[in-house]
Order: C-alpha cells, then structure tokens, then sequence
C-alpha cells in the first residue's frame, strides 16, 4: 500500500506540473490560478488516504507510524513542488521561447 501511496505522489506531482503549465501556456497566466484547485484535491485526496492508512495500521509499531506519516508529508511537498515548478517553466518559457503561430493562408 504504502507503494501506491508514493506512486500516487509522484503522479500527482506530474499531472499538476503539466496541467499548470498547459493552462498557463494555452490560456495564459491567470488561468495558472485554476490549477490551484487542481492542488487542493490532490492534497485532499492525500489527507483522506493519510487517514484511511492510519486507521488500518493500528497494530504497528509507533515507528512504522511515524514512517508512514512522513511519507504523506513527503507526498504533499510533492504536489506543492510541483505547483511552484511549473510556475518557474512558465516564466521560463516565456522569457526563452517565443511561440508563433501561422495560420495558412494569412500573411
């Protein structure tokens, strides 16, 4: 369990960073505000699952508790990671690259 639980962090941190930046890239930097919202889930869904392995784990060690505790700690600075990073590709972008687009058939 505590695999998925990292796989799913790892994941989620991917699917927001790429999420952010298409928003931000397609529509521009105020929709990147949107994908706050994508965060917040990703960061609720982590809380529910934190709890549900909680309860199961009652006859651990305080030491596996802890262990596990710390990995949906790490799983959250994960997914806020994530955010900020693809708020620096952003502007990286932006400053870097310049995007044009020709439509046929225009001058």
């Amino acid at each position: 369990m505590i695999e998925f639980v990292i796989l799913l962090g790892v994941i989620g941190g991917w699917i927001i960073v790429a999420s952010t930046l298409f928003l931000m890239l397609a529509m521009g930097k105020m929709w990147g505000l949107a994908a706050v919202l994508l965060l917040v889930l990703a960061i609720e869904i982590n809380h529910r699952l934190q709890e549900r392995y909680m309860e199961t784990i009652v006859n651990a060690t305080p030491r596996a508790k802890e262990i596990a505790a710390h990995i949906f700690e790490m799983n959250e600075l994960m997914l806020l990671s994530s955010y900020v990073v693809s708020l620096v590709l952003y502007e990286t972008v932006q400053k870097y690259v310049e995007i044009v687009v020709k439509i046929p058939g225009s001058r």
